[in-house]
Parts: structure tokens; sequence; C-alpha cells
């Protein structure tokens, strides 16, 4: 491997992740980083959210966010964000950045910052703009959170020194939680999280009749039901509500994330599709029930203690297709029954 061997890194970058479910499947890495590297100085780049939401951890400082937020002044100054942090970081001058999105902008934005040693995947025509271009295996043929890990291994950080920490939720999250519960759920100390729809499109989505049936049911056993989502899904997130009836609400958009994971945190039950909520659950540690469609649980399963998926995969899955022309058979054949009695299993 050029550069400094893996017991000499001080400046570590990681380009991590744009999605919420594929950064919290890098939390293994994270970890394995820091216990490799104790006394280094390790910086990620991501989106702001994702990078506040891992704050908690301790196990880097943020490089940056990226992409950047829109700015008042126009596009040029939202152009020039990446550029300013591109600029930082090589005057920090990073010994070993890991890029783990597949794209090729990510290897060119680590070469960009003159980082010695660059380790990511071959994908994209990028190989030449790594110094290590590892073999990507097939979807499904090793977990999401062992392709990160395995980055790892050239600067000695690819196996996981023990049990995965439960997510840390912000002080600031945890204060948010105690507003928004107390408005939503008030005087009601146990609840479930539902999660019915994925930014990944229709093709992970189980029935919203589906949900809101299982809502009424879990309410009708004593939970309260916080319906979560996006400001961009609150219009399903409230009808989900609407249909389900007394004991159920929607907080859709009204959550960051460190007050998401929070909430989520203290719920008794998740029952998601396969999305990041599911990851957050799984995270936090909380009971958490996935229902997949298109894609594989054996890829992208959500990492934590207490995750259970239900997939009745059928001749043609996974496709991994967003959308499907012959009526989502995998997601039709998780019935309403089953997803009840995983929830009981999980004590509610």
């Amino acid at each position: 491997m050029p550069g400094p061997a893996a017991g000499d890194l001080h400046r570590i970058l990681l380009r991590l992740p744009n999605w919420l479910g594929d950064v919290l499947m890098a939390r293994p890495l994270l970890h394995a980083l820091r216990a490799a590297h104790p006394s280094a100085e390790i910086r990620a780049v991501a989106p702001a959210p994702l990078l506040a939401l891992l704050a908690g951890e301790g196990v880097f400082v943020s490089g940056g966010s990226w992409p950047a937020r829109p700015r008042a002044g126009g596009p040029h100054l939202a152009r020039a964000e990446p550029e300013r942090i591109t600029s930082v970081l090589k005057r920090w001058r990073p010994e070993a950045a890991l890029v783990l999105p597949f794209s090729f902008s990510s290897a060119w934005f680590a070469l960009a910052t003159g980082a010695a040693v660059r380790i990511g995947y071959a994908h994209e025509l990028r190989s030449p703009l790594l110094t290590m271009a590892l073999h990507r295996p097939e979807r499904g043929e090793m977990h999401l959170s062992d392709e990160y890990l395995a980055l790892g291994s050239p600067i000695g950080a690819g196996t996981a020194g023990g049990p995965l920490p439960l997510l840390a939720v912000a002080a600031e999250g945890e204060a948010a939680a105690d507003t928004l519960l107390g408005r939503l759920v008030p005087g009601r100390s146990r609840f479930a999280v539902m999660a019915p729809r994925s930014a990944y499109g229709p093709a992970r989505e189980w029935p919203r009749a589906r949900f809101a049936t299982l809502a009424q049911r879990l309410a009708a056993r004593g939970l309260a039901v916080i319906v979560c989502g996006t400001a961009s899904e609150r219009e399903t997130c409230e009808r989900v509500a609407e249909e389900a009836g007394a004991g159920v609400v929607s907080a859709a958009g009204e959550t960051d994330l460190p007050t998401l994971a929070a909430v989520v945190r203290r719920a008794a039950l998740a029952v998601c599709n396969d999305s990041g909520l599911a990851h957050l659950a799984g995270a936090v540690g909380t009971a958490t029930v996935t229902l997949y469609g298109s894609t594989s649980s054996a890829w992208t399963a959500a990492v934590g203690p207490r995750v259970r998926i239900l997939q009745h995969p059928p001749v043609c899955a996974p496709c991994f297709r967003r959308t499907c022309r012959i009526g989502y058979p995998c997601l039709a054949a998780i019935e309403l029954d089953e997803v009840d009695a995983a929830c009981r299993g999980a004590g509610t």
C-alpha cells in the first residue's frame, strides 16, 4: 500500500454515504476505525443532517457538509461550497481517504483532497482515481455493512472489535422529543412508530391500508401510534392516521434526525418498510419489524439487536426496481396477520 503504514496514520478522511440507511450501515466501519486508530483525527464528509445524527458517537469530527445546502445568493455559491470544503481538506493533508459511495464523483473528491491513500470499490470507471480499488461483491453476496467494513482492512480497521454499540442520541434531540411527545401523545408511556413510505419508491412500500389496519390493532391493545415520515411524505402519513382513527397521529415533517432518533428510541415498537427509519430504529435498539419488497434483506437489513425481517420473495426477486409492472407480489405476500403476529412477538 502506498503512503504511510496503517499504524502511522494520524489524519483519516471518510466520504460517507448520502442516505440515512447507508450511513447507519457504515457504523461498524466507523467504530472499527476509531478502535484501530485511537489517536488519529478522523474527519467525515456527508450531508449535514447525517453528520448531526452521528455526532454524538464521538468517532469523527465534521469535515464538511456534502452536498452543500442551498445558500442565499444563487446556485454559484452552492457550487462553490464543495470547492471550499475540498480546499480546506487539502490543506489538512489527509493521509488516507475511505470512499464509501460508489460514485465517480466521490472518488474524484478524494483525489482532489490530495489523500495519499484512497480506498474504495472499483465502480463507474473510477479505479484510476483510487490507489486501492477493491472488487465489489455482487449485491447481496455480503451485507452492505460488511462491504463498508472491508474498506478499512488496508489500514488495519477491517474487523469489528466487539458488539456494535447502540446509536448515541444527542441531548438536543432528547429535549425536542420531550416536547413533541408531550404534544402528540400526552400522558402515554407506551407507543409505536410506523413508517409507511420509502424514499426508494413504491416497490418498497407495503399497502397503506394495511398499515392503517395494523395501527388500529395496535391502538386497540393500548399503544399510541405515531406515523413518521418526511415533509414530502406527510400526505400518506396523515391518511394512515386518519384511516386508523383514535390513538393514531402523524408526525411527518415535524422532526429533524436527532429528534426522530430520540422518539424512535423511546418507542416500544417500530414497523417500517425497507427505509431509513427502519435502520434508525435498529440502530437505537428498538424492537423493529421491517417489511421487504423488491430489494435484498441479505444486503441491506437494518443492523441492530432487535430487528426482525418479513419477506416473501417471488421468483423475480430481488429485482431492485423502484416500481413494478406486475402488481408488487413481493409486498402483497406479506399478510396483515403475519405482521401483527410479529408485533405481538415483540411484546406489543
